[in-house]
């Protein structure tokens, strides 16, 4: 069942007590996966610990990356929650949906990720623009303020209510073991972004990004694009091939 599990990934966190509570939020609901981006005041951290109620094993497995581009290179669909919707081009689901997406493509033998922003500002339009999908959480339109571990808690709680769905309806372990095969169809986000850098290269050396002001909004306006066909390793292998092809017709013209 490791397998149908997801990973957390705090971009950023400002506070130890939160990525504390994050941890025992998580722990109360079978989700043991937590990664860290660039914690503002290190790791480990001992203000985590202290407020994380007995969920040191949770903490004891964190990992922590510099970008988000290395705590995700392994995952192959990502949820960027976000208090506010953007229009930026990535779909929104609901909490629901996004669950429900979630659990089907780990049964599938996808990797999939929740990814929250710094406490104080959120995630940013060029780290939404990395997701498969963004989730934005239905609160009070006159307050919609929540603290980052009850929104890691949310999101936990939604998928361990579709776990004991799936319990329910008498899956035996054989039969879940079966369907956690590893897709060789699924591209992750590591080769996304390779892919993205060598079209922003082929793109920079044509003039396409005749305008610098602009080049940050048509560069997410691409990704945005590209993530919404949930390419596989087959498109990209594609797609790789196109580029291969384009700069060599760059290159003798």
């Amino acid at each position: 069942m490791d397998k149908l599990i997801p990973n957390i990934i705090l971009s950023k966190p400002q506070l130890g007590e939160n990525i504390g509570s994050s941890a025992r939020a998580m722990k109360n609901f079978g989700i043991d996966k937590l990664r860290l981006i660039n914690p503002r005041d290190g790791w480990p951290n001992n203000s985590a610990y202290a407020i994380s109620a007995g969920a040191d094993d949770v903490l004891n497995k964190t990992t922590v990356y510099r970008t988000l581009e290395e705590a995700t290179k392994d995952i192959s669909l990502l949820f960027a929650t976000t208090a506010r919707k953007r229009v930026i081009g990535t779909k929104s689901l609901s909490v629901f949906e996004a669950i429900e997406k979630c659990f089907d493509h780990s049964l599938d033998g996808g990797d999939t990720a929740f990814l929250f922003g710094p406490e104080q500002s959120g995630l940013s339009n060029d780290d939404v623009v990395q997701a498969d999908y963004t989730i934005s959480i239905p609160l009070n339109k006159n307050f919609s303020s929540l603290n980052l571990s009850q929104a890691v808690l949310l999101i936990c709680w939604e998928w361990n209510k579709a776990k004991m769905l799936f319990q329910k309806q008498d899956h035996n372990s054989t039969q879940v073991n079966k369907k956690l095969k590893k897709s060789t169809e699924l591209s992750n986000v590591g080769d996304r972004e390779y892919f993205y850098k060598q079209l922003d290269d082929l793109l920079n050396k044509s003039g396409f990004f005749y305008s610098k002001e602009m080049a940050p909004v048509v560069k997410r306006n691409i990704r945005s694009l590209f993530n919404r066909a949930s390419l596989t390793h087959q498109d990209l292998r594609t797609l790789h091939g196109i580029i291969r092809s384009l700069s060599g017709s760059s290159n003798r013209t």
